[in-house]
């Protein structure tokens, strides 16, 4: 109906060069190609991901009570990439590993 078009409308000025907040975020799909425990956090992870950059990324995430690492290696990802690097516990980590949830965040899957 018309509510469909105006929206058609409002995404066809964005397409048009107008910066968005969501054209602000560089995610890339990347693989996980190690994962480690934290040296000084049971909670977090620290993974390296290939982004297709020269050196694997590392990112640091909170997924252990979610994921094993045997679930996480080799698997595919997407990873904000243009973060400023922030230490978390001692290791610095160099973007945001994206991840969804059910609605009670018992279960959350990269």
């Amino acid at each position: 109906g018309e509510g469909a078009a105006a929206a058609g409308g409002a995404e066809a000025a964005e397409e048009e060069g107008e910066m968005t907040e969501l054209s602000r975020l560089e995610i890339r799909v990347g693989r996980i190609v190690e994962v480690d425990q934290h040296p000084d956090a049971d909670t977090l992870y620290v993974e390296k991901i290939d982004v297709g950059e020269e050196e694997p990324r590392t990112i640091v995430s909170g997924l252990v009570k979610y994921q094993t690492k045997e679930q996480l290696t080799d698997r595919r990802v997407v990873v904000l990439c243009n973060l400023k690097p922030r230490a978390m516990r001692g290791v610095t980590s160099h973007g945001m590993l994206l991840c969804c949830s059910n609605e009670d965040h018992s279960e959350v899957d990269p």
